[in-house]
This record gives C-alpha cells, structure tokens and sequence, in this order.
C-alpha cells in the first residue's frame, strides 16, 4: 500500500530520474545481512528511512508483524508497491529529515541514506524519539575522508568492476550495471553526495546514541544501539 504526505514540497528529486535502473542495480547487489544480523528482541513494528524500491523492508516484512517504509522518491516507491508489496509494509511518501510519524516502533533502519540530509544531528533525535523501549536502531550510510569524491573517481572505478561482475552477475547484467553507473543522472548525483568522515561519523551517531557501536563494512559504516 502506498501513501502520500501531502506536506511534502514541490521539488526535483533526484531519484526519479533513474529509479528503474537504480532498483536493478540495487536488486542485483542486495545484502540484508548486517539489518538481519541485528534484529530488535521485539518483532512488533519496523521503519525503513530512505526505503528506495523496498528491497530492506520486504526483507523485514518476513520477521515483523508491520513494516512503515518512507522514501521522498515517488518513483521508487511506485516500484517497490509493485515488485514488493505485502498486506503488513506501508509505504509512504516522505521526507526523512521532516518525518511525521505518530507510531513508535521496535526497529528503526536505514541504508544509505543520510548522508542526503541537510541536517543531520538534527533530524536524530526526532527519529531517535519514534523508538520504542528495547528497541534497535541499525543504520548503515557512506563514510569518506573525502566529502565529495571526485566524479573521475566513480568511473574509473565503474571500468574496474567490469570484469569481476561479469563473474558475478553474468555479461548483460554487468554491461546494465555498468551504463548505469556511467550514466550522466547518476554521475550528477553522486557529484551532490556529501559524506562525513568516520571521526564525524561517529561524533555524530555517538553524541545522539551514547553507547552505540560502530561496524566498518568497506566504505560504509554501520551504527547500532539498543534503549534500554
């Protein structure tokens, strides 16, 4: 089921630009792990911020009697009510840094996703306050010494995984892969990305969640706390 928050402004957002490809990519290289890894004790009702096409919260669908996904891509969210739907995931349309949730909930995650807010020792403690008693925050986001990695970067390193997808993923899907982490829309939008460095990364997640530990997967970091 999808949702709309009419608060929501009018604004460009990036995603739609490339959801479909951005789902394919996201479906081919999809680990759960390190959000299964670190389920809440209680399985009552799981938030998924940034939920993109619903990869994460059809996952989390399986272990929680509800599952609230938000994502600001419309696009997105029109493909994860299609492709990933279940009678206990609601998805809405909303802004993770303006979130408007009167539900608190045992696990709150996140993939990927806050290093795109504005404000983000703000937009914490609000969803800091959605968390119920014994319940889990695990979210998982981009770290780099470098806030904005240089866009040559993205694709000399697009031209070197060539080969091993092709091992992984067969010819045709990597060649896929590969146009789209060429593609000039998802160049522009890694050029907009502004990551912290793990010093900030972790200045951050451990001023709002005292605590918390911190777990380096390559070149993002993962924050988990428990309310006790």
């Amino acid at each position: 089921m999808l949702k709309s928050n009419w608060k929501i402004r009018n604004k460009s957002v990036m995603f739609d630009a490339f959801a479909t490809e951005y789902d394919f990519a996201a479906t081919l290289q999809s680990k759960n792990d390190f959000f299964t890894k670190n389920l809440s004790t209680r399985k009552g009702a799981a938030l998924d911020i940034g939920c993109g096409s619903g990869i994460l919260a059809f996952e989390l669908a399986k272990y929680y009697d509800r599952v609230v996904a938000v994502d600001l891509s419309a696009k997105l969210l029109a493909i994860a009510s299609q492709k990933r739907s279940a009678p206990n995931i609601e998805y809405i349309q909303m802004d993770a840094s303006q979130l408007a949730i009167d539900r608190q909930f045992d696990l709150i995650v996140s993939a990927a996703t806050f290093h795109h807010l504005p404000n983000l020792p703000a937009a914490l403690p609000a969803i800091k306050n959605l968390l119920n008693r014994q319940g889990k925050i695990v979210f998982l986001d981009n770290v780099s010494e470098v806030e904005t990695p240089a866009t040559i970067g993205y694709i000399v390193g697009a031209a070197r995984d060539f080969v091993p997808d092709c091992s992984k993923y067969g010819f045709r899907n990597a060649s896929r892969l590969l146009k789209f982490r060429l593609s000039p829309s998802w160049l522009k939008h890694l050029a907009s990305d502004r990551y912290l460095s793990e010093r900030q990364f972790k200045n951050i997640y451990g001023r709002c969640f005292p605590g918390c530990y911190f777990v380096k997967l390559g070149c993002f970091m993962g924050v988990i706390w428990e309310y006790l």
